[in-house]
């Protein structure tokens, strides 16, 4: 199973018909604008949008995997070809030569904590400009980053398909390896911009599957990643006795302060001074030492992880590596038809 993928993609085709037309037959009519523009719904398991203008373009939005095998937890790079020869097919238009106005590719990873926790515990690098984008709904579940040429999403991808599918097509899933008992988080990338890959330059469909593209895209994917920080952690006791509630109280301090870019000496600091701002009457010379002995006694057992717990670095490093065979699979472009799949 692959669990990278190529998901929503925004293709136009320039009006460069030649002869004919396209061929909208198989299409149901959403609506007609003024201009003479049409928009097409072409249903599959999941349905494609269609906008035709005859003096213009046409143009496709949807995700090639929900329209073709009705969920996007696996990918098939073989089904991705056969899904746009089959498309191209029924409105009898050359698809490949499309230019890519935007698509979106992610990777699935299973992890051991709850999908929340890792998204939760991730933020973006100052230096990136990111902005976050949390929408109430869905806070714990999805967070966005967003620039110029990116729009970079982690989610729990489990609770989507729970959300979001029927219990046939759960079934459906389930065979494709979805285990609804395991915990699953995508990281994926919307390229608003997708020349940013190719130098400023346009990207055409048939770059998304080619294999040096496909490189790029792993390579991408990760780097993307990089622009974030998996929040720093302390080493977690394995002792019950070192698990007191005011030894989780100064873990979590910690954790917070470490994160705030302060060393667990600087929190340490931090507390004598506050233990020193009361007064006499209060807390006296007596109580004070005792109270930074404690926090001492504390501290001294903390480490903080060479490897931040919600680093998903290797993780998604594996997943990405991961390379099914994707032989036998064929392009039809003007240039070099392949045999496509009769929609009829």
């Amino acid at each position: 199973m692959d669990y990278k993928m190529i998901d929503f993609i925004s293709i136009i085709k320039p009006n460069h018909w030649g002869k004919g037309t396209p061929f909208f037959g198989h299409c149901k009519i959403v609506a007609a604008y003024p201009e003479g523009g049409m928009r097409y719904r072409l249903e599959g398991c999941e349905g494609i949008d269609i906008y035709y203008n005859p003096k213009s373009y046409l143009q496709l939005k949807g995700s090639i995997m929900y329209y073709w095998q009705g969920h996007n937890f696996t990918y098939s790079h073989e089904g991705f070809i056969e899904a746009i020869n089959y498309i191209g097919k029924m409105l009898q238009v050359d698809l490949w030569e499309s230019i890519v106005t935007a698509f979106e590719y992610g990777a699935i990873m299973q992890v051991e904590e709850k999908p929340k926790d890792y998204i939760q515990h991730h933020k973006a690098k100052l230096t990136e400009k990111l902005d976050q984008s949390i929408i109430g709904k869905d806070k714990g579940y999805l967070t966005r980053w967003k620039d110029t040429y990116v729009d970079l999403k982690m989610y729990d991808a489990g609770r989507n398909i729970k959300l979001k599918q029927g219990m046939n097509r759960r079934d459906t899933i389930q065979a494709a390896g979805w285990n609804p008992l395991l915990n699953y988080l995508k990281w994926e990338a919307h390229y608003l911009k997708p020349e940013v890959l190719n130098h400023g330059q346009g990207v055409v469909l048939y770059n998304l599957v080619n294999p040096d593209w496909q490189d790029i895209f792993k390579e991408d994917l990760y780097l993307q990643y990089k622009r974030l920080i998996p929040m720093a952690n302390i080493v977690e006791p394995t002792n019950k006795k070192d698990l007191s509630t005011p030894a989780i109280i100064a873990m979590v301090l910690a954790e917070v302060s470490m994160n705030d870019s302060k060393t667990l000496q600087e929190v340490r600091k931090m507390l004598y001074a506050r233990i020193n701002s009361f007064s006499d009457e209060v807390l006296s010379k007596t109580d004070k030492d005792s109270r930074r002995r404690q926090i001492k006694a504390i501290l001294d057992k903390m480490q903080e992880a060479d490897t931040s717990k919600w680093d998903l670095s290797q993780k998604l490093a594996e997943v990405l590596e991961n390379n099914p065979d994707n032989s036998g699979s064929s392009i039809s472009t003007d240039e070099e038809a392949a045999a496509d799949p009769d929609p009829l």
